[in-house]
């Protein structure tokens, strides 16, 4: 179960994300990719921004935990440990890499 810190950062991330806003923006278009294979065009990239674009109602978990990921790489540990088993496979390697 996630710590309610974590949580709360989480659960603070808005539907749009500015790029100065996203954690590893450098590897953003890696994990971009990886997110709208897991779940298709999930991931919106903008001017100058990024936009969740959920594809089930009600939300998904996984669209969530993926969406997470892409803002917040550095709580992959975290958001992992609720992920289904893909997820945290993709989550573990990207750790790994980084």
């Amino acid at each position: 179960m996630l710590t309610l810190d974590v949580q709360s950062i989480l659960k603070s991330i808005s539907n749009e994300v500015r790029w100065q806003d996203i954690v590893q923006f450098d590897q953003l278009d890696e994990r971009v990719a990886i997110a709208n294979d897991l779940c298709a065009n999930i991931i919106g990239v903008n001017e100058s921004f990024i936009e969740w674009c959920p594809n089930n109602e009600p939300l998904n978990l996984l669209e969530t935990l993926v969406w997470w990921w892409v803002v917040r790489p550095d709580l992959g540990a975290a958001i992992a440990i609720e992920a289904p088993q893909e997820l945290k496979e993709i989550i573990g390697h990207y750790i790994l890499q980084n």
